[in-house]
């Protein structure tokens, strides 16, 4: 990921910093107590939040390096000098079963795709990754990727959290996933359609506004057009009410493909 970052200003992005003992050891001088009463930080709060949260963060992306230098050792056999099976290397070198071994060798390289589609795209995005994408998001899009490509299962979580941000959790990742159409797999405009319908299912449909939907709207007027709201504006002005009928009769008709005959009585329009 490149040479360790300067822990003494801003953090340039996760996993940078080369060792986590460097990281660490730069956090020194540590309170006993809030520094100051002021609602903004003070530059020496400023220095500690700085080098408090690039630790963080290294941690949640660890998973990534982890996973990598774990394939890297059991592919190439890089334990047999010390160990006989890459099982025996993971337990007595790293107190880790092979199990979860596993689960971060086949976890690593969706990290890395992701981090990759968000390089030089808006901050936002790369920052949302670094705090969210922990090993227990990851895991959930496995699943997908080993069915259809790293590249599908990256496409559904940058849609899922351009919609959700930081509220995205490891639950929508894995119901986002599950629901993924197959045809959808890999294909950036799909995968989007498809999250945003499946946030919508379990988040509650919203209707569309009521001016939106033509047939609210038109169900909404023939409930008001009751035989006692015609007696009224026929009351109030007879032929204004009857030119509106007539012109709305043979709108209505004409739309929906029935044929209307209008005869006129002595006295007055009447449809048959």
């Amino acid at each position: 990921m490149g040479k360790p970052i300067n822990v003494n200003g801003a953090p340039q992005g996760p996993g940078k910093p080369e060792t986590a003992v460097a990281l660490a050891r730069a956090i020194d001088q540590l309170p006993t107590k809030q520094l100051a009463d002021t609602p903004v930080l003070i530059a020496q709060e400023q220095q500690m939040l700085v080098r408090c949260e690039a630790a963080l963060e290294n941690l949640r992306v660890a998973y990534w390096a982890a996973g990598k230098a774990l394939q890297v050792i059991r592919d190439g056999r890089l334990y047999r000098a010390t160990h006989s099976t890459f099982e025996d290397y993971c337990q007595e070198q790293w107190d880790i079963t092979r199990q979860y071994a596993n689960q971060l060798i086949r976890s690593w390289g969706i990290a890395e795709k992701l981090f990759e589609m968000v390089s030089g795209k808006p901050k936002d995005l790369e920052r949302i990754l670094s705090k969210k994408l922990g090993f227990g998001q990851a895991w959930e899009l496995v699943a997908l990727a080993e069915e259809h490509s790293v590249d599908a299962a990256a496409l559904l979580y940058l849609a899922l959290i351009q919609v959700k941000g930081t509220s995205v959790t490891a639950s929508l990742v894995k119901g986002a996933a599950g629901n993924l159409p197959p045809e959808a797999a890999g294909k950036k405009k799909a995968t989007e359609e498809a999250v945003v319908a499946y946030l919508a299912s379990v988040e509650g449909a919203k209707e569309l506004p009521q001016s939106s939907d033509p047939y609210k709207a038109l169900h909404r007027v023939t409930k008001k057009l009751s035989p006692d709201a015609i007696h009224a504006a026929m009351e109030r002005d007879p032929d204004g009410t009857r030119t509106m009928v007539l012109k709305l009769i043979e709108a209505l008709s004409s739309s929906v493909g029935i044929e209307i005959e209008i005869k006129a009585s002595d006295s007055e329009p009447a449809a048959a």
